[in-house]
């Protein structure tokens, strides 16, 4: 008696872990490589379980045929209003069985699957339906004879292939346009076999094999960023150099310093179903401005050195220390834009996709500057300097010295450009979805860039020059006032006197 209750205890468990294996089964879908013997998973079609759909949502489950409808249905008054779209459709689905996966039918009005295998028939009603995820997947039905291999792409169920064969045009008032079924062999003389409409096993020596094709390339086009969603992981300041600028020359002038530092740059955007990585991508802003191309799916990392250039307006025998600063930031920023994937026969198919893009670079680039002093003895340049003394008369006027620093700040590469829009307020932020611009070549060897007319710009430089030289002059044109005018009107006073 105890023997027996052990037995039938192993039997149920045994039960239990063969049904728990069964409905736990892989729902990824392979499909054939152009190597031959290893299938690939497919990134755009999945096996989805019937009791996880909802035929009400947007899910696209692939089809194989369409219902025929009777041509003397009169709800219709001719031919020509027949449209494809109102046949119901015959959906690819596949079952678990005699212990194999196989493929067949599931009719748009019905919830039952039925396949074929070794001449016995069998209908479902839990089995797997063949989902192209997001639309993604570019499929079709290839013909596919007993002389032909076939495609690159075929689907696998198991270990043959999805197959279908279509109605002979001979036969009167066929019920169905296809027979979905399975390719029982990858090799020459297989053969396709089916559920016909009478319920019956049959094959065929011909047909069409389900392919998908994989595209080469991925273009993501009119990126658009959410700046005012943008979060920061982490944001460390550090010191990228420290110079001195010094002015040994007689008069005063423009002195520049190249501050080069080095930094890792890394950029990721991101991952998503249905896309496939490994594949170069461009990248183009809403504005068609165009990023460095990537690998989707990975993070490009690299070692980047840049120079930034500081230009301090200093007097002569003076000279200043300068520390330039940054923030290393890490953060993420959510985006749209529209994926186009390339394929080798030129065709290409688009949809909209969303993502995070994260990005570690160097934010809020500024240089610090210490206090102006003099070179022969290092002690401070005052603010106000008292002007020569005169052999006539004292004078009381004071003549303001202002030693002026301006820097040319350097464009920061791609991403850094734009720092100015990296507030805490996003009401602050710039809402152009062009924020991101490629980097700019800089003269390493001269440590030099090009004007660039911007806020610091050098042409700013020279109106403020101009506007300093014009009031040196005024100022000594006062004191010359000051000092002249009382002495004439005393010497006039005199001769009448």
């Amino acid at each position: 008696m105890m023997l027996r209750q052990k037995n039938y205890l192993a039997l149920r468990v045994l039960g239990c872990v063969l049904l728990l294996s069964v409905t736990t089964a892989d729902n990824s879908v392979h499909i054939l490589s152009k190597y031959g013997h290893q299938p690939l998973t497919s990134t755009t079609l999945k096996w989805l379980p019937v009791a996880n759909y909802n035929p009400n949502e947007s899910k696209q489950i692939v089809i194989g045929g369409v219902e025929n409808i009777d041509s003397e249905d009169e709800s219709y008054a001719n031919q020509a209003e027949k449209l494809e779209t109102r046949r119901p459709a015959l959906y690819v689905c596949r079952a678990m069985h005699s212990g194999v996966w196989v493929a067949g039918t599931q009719k748009e009005n019905e919830r039952i699957c039925t396949v074929t295998i070794h001449g016995v028939v069998q209908p479902y009603e839990r089995y797997e339906l063949l989902e192209n995820v997001d639309g993604a997947a570019r499929i079709s039905w290839v013909h596919w004879d007993k002389y032909m291999q076939p495609h690159v792409g075929a689907v696998y169920v198991d270990k043959m292939l999805v197959a279908r064969h279509g109605v002979s045009k001979e036969r009167k008032k066929p019920r169905y346009t296809h027979y979905i079924g399975t390719l029982n062999s990858i090799e020459n003389f297989g053969t396709i076999v089916f559920v016909n409409e009478d319920g019956r096993e049959e094959s065929a020596k011909s047909g069409d094999l389900l392919v998908e094709t994989e595209p080469i390339r991925y273009e993501l086009s009119a990126v658009k960023l959410n700046w005012p969603k943008k979060r920061d992981i982490k944001r460390v300041p550090r010191v990228l150099s420290e110079v001195t600028i010094v002015n040994r020359g007689a008069e005063a002038a423009n002195l520049a310093e190249a501050c080069v530092y080095t930094y890792k740059y890394a950029v990721y955007w991101g991952r998503r179903h249905a896309i496939l990585n490994g594949l170069s991508t461009t990248i183009t802003l809403m504005n068609g401005t165009s990023l460095p191309n990537i690998t989707w799916g990975t993070r490009d990392e690299e070692n980047r050195t840049e120079v930034y250039n500081v230009l301090v307006y200093l007097e002569p025998g003076t000279g200043v220390n300068v520390t330039l600063k940054a923030n290393y930031t890490d953060m993420e920023v959510p985006y749209t834009a529209t994926l186009i994937s390339h394929y080798e026969d030129g065709e290409t198919t688009s949809r909209m996709i969303s993502g995070t893009r994260q990005e570690e670079t160097l934010f809020d680039i500024t240089p610090e500057f210490g206090r102006v002093y003099f070179l022969s003895n290092f002690s401070l340049v005052p603010t106000t300097v008292p002007p020569p003394t005169t052999t006539t008369e004292p004078s009381t006027t004071t003549m303001m010295t202002t030693t002026t620093m301006m820097t040319t700040m350097k464009q920061p590469q791609e991403d850094k450009e734009t720092q100015r829009h990296w507030t805490d307020d996003p009401s602050d932020i710039d809402h152009d979805e062009n924020m991101i611009l490629p980097p700019k070549k800089t003269d390493i060897s001269t440590g030099m860039q090009s004007d660039d007319g911007g806020p610091l710009s050098l042409k700013n430089k020279v109106v403020v020059e101009v506007m300093y030289a014009g009031a040196t002059s005024i100022a000594l044109q006062s004191c010359l006032l000051t000092l002249i005018v009382p002495s004439l009107l005393l010497l006039i006073l005199h001769k009448i006197t």
